[in-house]
């Protein structure tokens, strides 16, 4: 925990004081690099496919949904084994972490087999779906087939980067990747072309080596990325929280999944070589996004922070800085589309149909690169202050809602006017992601940030003697706040409530009132995901090292933060919970918040269940259940006959 808390303070003097520019270019390149690979992978796979026979080509575009789909699969598992993993190492439950990591392997192996029995099964009739000529369906079935049945190696390669990620190894990943995608590259030529001796396997020499650089890489991150299985007794739990957190960036993925699959399904109704002039888009759309991808790598962390530190200058500042920036690269991208799209294409084709679609092709998407950066961009700094739904609700627009019922009503007016769907959908998605962004500034934890940037009061820790720590966990309209301030003052030891939040701002350099509202800031079904992101964990390993540092200073009573989990190992403390009726609690938050009867009662569930998913996530275990505890009470016998009842049990213990 302390080499985490010195990362905190390290961060905070880098992402909340250096240069915004400097910061991006500092962290961009690395990211730049592996894109880089990435793409000339893409684009060297398509150009000797190409040089063999323009079904190929056809055939690589049709099968590219696939691709997508199995890639969104494995890395959507993999973060979710990240993100879990990364949680319990924040809170010291090495043992937990480890168990997650071990559940990956065999997770990855089966979610494999699942796959690739799926694909050998529907490849044929997905490929007719795409195509009526049969040499693409040859063509789509082998090497799908070929990429989709030997793709364990993506499978555990993308677990076990994964796992190497949480336990700090970015080296390792990023080594193994760049190998796999050489690999490739140098068996592209000569398993296609047969080579130097060897067999001339056309397409499918192109699957093959795929896979074979994925199996490459996946055996350089194997030894340091491989744990030992855990007991079957825990993969049940362990799997389904992998899931509850991977799950929404699998879905996210496999949005474009279906929207490219969608556009093939349209453009198929033209003829093949429309589906190939698509394909190839996408292949030189992976070296020209280079620049924008990184940059929105590469935003995330800086606004996250700065968001949590309330700084919202320096996220608005590092917005436009991403967007001016992107802004700049993509015109390259714009002007390669429109002046020179017959010799890009050419690269790939000799077919004069391919490039007479795609010379007009290019030329609309071309135009369609600048407000592609805005709508891009605008779903990552939501996912940074997050607003996971408004990211994931920009991205389901462009990729569900626009793209592909746009492509099919510009389609009835001719291959020409289907185009037309990018710059369109572009256009539309910035439009939304800026009326989402006029949102933001008005919430109120933006618009009070300018007057709150002056420095807040110091907040000490008191001294105190030695004797018990008293911890209250409490349910909402409990009074459990005012029960433990009444014990304290009996006991005559300092009381901690909103005190401890105010110490983890000064400890981690974030924003008290981010770290007072972490129970708040997240949507119900994406709240372990909302936990586990970087900056959140650093408030919550702050809030944990204060609670430390108030325990070290002798006896006081501490409500809420998960405080009895926290000291879970120390000695004279003892643990409470308190609860009450649901009829009570309403009362009692009508009386004091002023709320109606509906609000009292849904504040009340969304509170309860904001704090059991804290503390769950946390710990593992339930919030409220009485074995936790040294002591559950009732308050609605009143608070001062509560408080009477906890000083009995002190001093029954004493």
């Amino acid at each position: 925990m302390k080499n985490t808390l010195s990362e905190s303070q390290s961060e905070s003097q880098f992402y909340g004081q250096e240069k915004i520019y400097k910061i991006l270019l500092k962290i961009a390149p690395p990211v730049m690099l592996a894109q880089l690979i990435q793409a000339l992978y893409n684009i060297v796979d398509s150009l000797f496919v190409g040089r063999y026979a323009d079904s190929g080509l056809t055939a690589l575009s049709i099968i590219y949904p696939i691709q997508l789909l199995m890639i969104a699969l494995a890395v959507g598992t993999g973060v979710g084994i990240n993100t879990a993993m990364a949680a319990r190492f924040g809170v010291g439950q090495r043992d937990k972490a480890e168990e997650f990591a071990g559940v990956g392997t065999p997770l990855a192996a089966l979610l494999w087999i699942l796959f690739a029995l799926t694909c050998w099964c529907i490849m044929p009739a997905y490929a007719r779906m795409s195509t009526s000529s049969e040499a693409v369906i040859a063509d789509v079935v082998r090497y799908g087939r070929i990429t989709c049945v030997f793709s364990f190696g993506l499978f555990l390669e993308s677990v076990w980067t994964k796992i190497l990620q949480a336990t700090g190894d970015m080296k390792t990943p990023m080594f193994a990747q760049i190998l796999g995608a050489l690999t490739n590259i140098a068996l592209d030529p000569l398993l296609i072309f047969g080579l130097f001796g060897l067999p001339r396997m056309g397409i499918a020499g192109a699957a093959v080596a795929t896979v074979t650089g994925q199996i490459i890489a996946a055996l350089v991150v194997m030894k340091k990325g491989f744990r030992r299985p855990p007991d079957f007794r825990v993969y049940r739990k362990r799997i389904a929280e992998i899931f509850r957190l991977g799950i929404p960036n699998i879905l996210m993925q496999s949005a474009y999944t279906f929207y490219i699959f969608g556009l093939n399904l349209i453009l198929s109704t033209f003829s093949d070589q429309a589906v190939t002039a698509l394909g190839l888009y996408y292949k030189w759309q992976t070296f020209f996004f280079i620049p924008l991808g990184a940059m929105q790598t590469c935003i995330v962390p800086v606004i996250s922070f700065n968001y949590a530190a309330r700084k919202i200058h320096r996220c608005k500042q590092t917005l436009i800085t991403a967007i001016v920036f992107g802004l700049a690269l993509m015109a390259v991208g714009t002007l390669c589309f429109e002046a020179i799209p017959g010799l890009m294409l050419r690269v790939f084709t000799s077919d004069e149909r391919v490039v007479e679609i795609g010379r007009i092709g290019f030329r609309f998407i071309g135009i369609s690169f600048l407000p592609m950066v805005t709508s891009l961009i605008f779903p990552v700094f939501f996912q940074a202050v997050a607003s996971s739904l408004k990211s994931s609700l920009l991205t389901v627009i462009r990729t569900v809602v626009l793209f592909v019922p746009l492509g099919f009503l510009f389609s009835r007016f001719g291959l020409k006017w289907f185009w037309l769907t990018f710059p369109v959908t572009e256009c539309c998605t910035s439009f939304v992601g800026f009326l989402f962004y006029r949102q933001f500034l008005e919430h109120p934890y933006v618009r009070k940030a300018p007057m709150l940037d002056r420095e807040h009061p110091q907040t000490a820790i008191w001294p105190s003697f030695p004797g018990v720590i008293v911890t209250i966990a409490r349910e909402h309209g409990s009074s459990g706040k005012e029960i433990g301030r009444l014990v304290a003052a009996r006991l005559g030891v300092p009381f901690y409530y909103k005190e401890m939040t105010a110490l983890a701002a000064q400890e981690s350099g974030l924003d008290r009132e981010f770290i007072s509202d972490i129970n708040k800031n997240a949507p119900k079904r994406l709240y372990n995901l909302y936990l586990s992101t970087k900056v959140v964990h650093l408030a919550v390993v702050a809030q944990h090292k204060v609670i430390e540092k108030i325990a070290d200073n002798g006896s006081c009573v501490i409500v809420g933060r998960a405080a009895d989990y926290v000291l879970k190992d120390r000695t004279h403390v003892v643990r409470i919970f308190i609860h009450a009726p649901e009829e009570y609690r309403i009362n009692q938050v009508m009386n004091i918040y002023g709320d109606s009867r509906e609000e009292a009662a849904d504040n009340i569930r969304r509170s309860d269940k904001a704090r059991a998913a804290y503390y769950h996530h946390i710990s593992g275990n339930r919030w409220g259940e009485a074995k936790n505890y040294e002591l559950v009470i009732d308050s609605s016998c009143g608070i001062q006959e509560a408080s009477e009842k906890i000083m009995e049990f002190l001093h029954s213990e004493q």
